[in-house]
């Protein structure tokens, strides 16, 4: 993800989320040096993923599949895509929340290796109400003890 590409984000991001995020999101996150990455198909962004790592811990802040190309796939090669990188840059582990009512995501997150590993109450902003997240992490390295 480049600047260029924050118009299209964007766009994507409102028509697609339920409480999107805002385009100075995105801007701030490339300035970070956060991983940004997006999907095409052809000129257009299908979707797009933003990672921050520190320490030996990566999190996925935002993962979004454009409506249109939606259980296609793209989100699950996103997240291999973000997980290769998190693994790349030697991360123990990844972190990534999730709405409770969001099903689909929450299957796609099990089904890739991620486990619930906590609740955060009321994290989301869902109507006039709040909603929960379910945490997820997922081991990226194994771990051994020299009892020796």
């Amino acid at each position: 993800m480049h600047a260029r590409d924050l118009k299209q984000v964007n766009a994507v991001e409102l028509s697609s989320a339920e409480h999107p995020w805002r385009s100075a999101h995105f801007a701030n996150s490339l300035d970070s040096g956060y991983i940004c990455e997006i999907v095409r198909i052809g000129s257009l962004v299908a979707g797009h993923c933003v990672m921050m790592i520190a320490a030996d811990e990566a999190s996925i802040l935002i993962l979004t599949v454009d409506k249109q190309h939606q259980r296609q796939g793209i989100g699950r090669q996103l997240l291999q895509h973000m997980i290769d990188l998190a693994t790349k840059a030697d991360c123990d582990t990844l972190l990534l929340e999730v709405r409770r009512s969001n099903e689909r995501a929450f299957n796609l997150y099990l089904s890739e290796g991620f486990s619930e590993v906590g609740i955060r109450k009321n994290y989301y902003p869902a109507g006039s109400s709040w909603e929960d997240a379910i945490v997820m992490a997922m081991e990226l390295k194994d771990f051994s003890f020299n009892t020796q």
